[in-house]
């Protein structure tokens, strides 16, 4: 059985409201995987909840700082790409796929 840092990876960043996010890749035990997003303070996070993420057909946790998705990123991120807000860094779909199949 896989242990949590075995199974969680860095699989893209990008910039909300002039702010650095992390996000992690999870796979859960359903075969799919969970996005973690990391903002650097609470506020950015509910912002973000409420631009994005609300009203979504998937689990969505808030813990403060940090968002947790039960998605992949691709799902979680589609209505953030035409945002001004939002700037992605360091990712690529074939980047993300290539590196969660390293992951088993």
């Amino acid at each position: 059985m896989k242990s949590y840092q075995e199974s969680t990876i860095e699989f893209a960043s990008f910039i909300f409201e002039q702010q650095k996010v992390v996000c992690y890749g999870l796979l859960n035990n359903a075969g799919g995987n969970t996005t973690v997003l990391n903002f650097p303070n609470e506020s950015a996070a509910v912002s973000f909840q409420m631009a994005f993420l609300n009203n979504r057909n998937f689990q969505l946790i808030q813990n403060d700082a940090q968002l947790i998705c039960f998605a992949d990123y691709e799902t979680v991120m589609h209505r953030s790409e035409d945002d001004a807000r939002v700037r992605h860094l360091n990712y690529s779909r074939d980047f993300m796929m290539g590196t969660l199949a390293h992951v088993s």
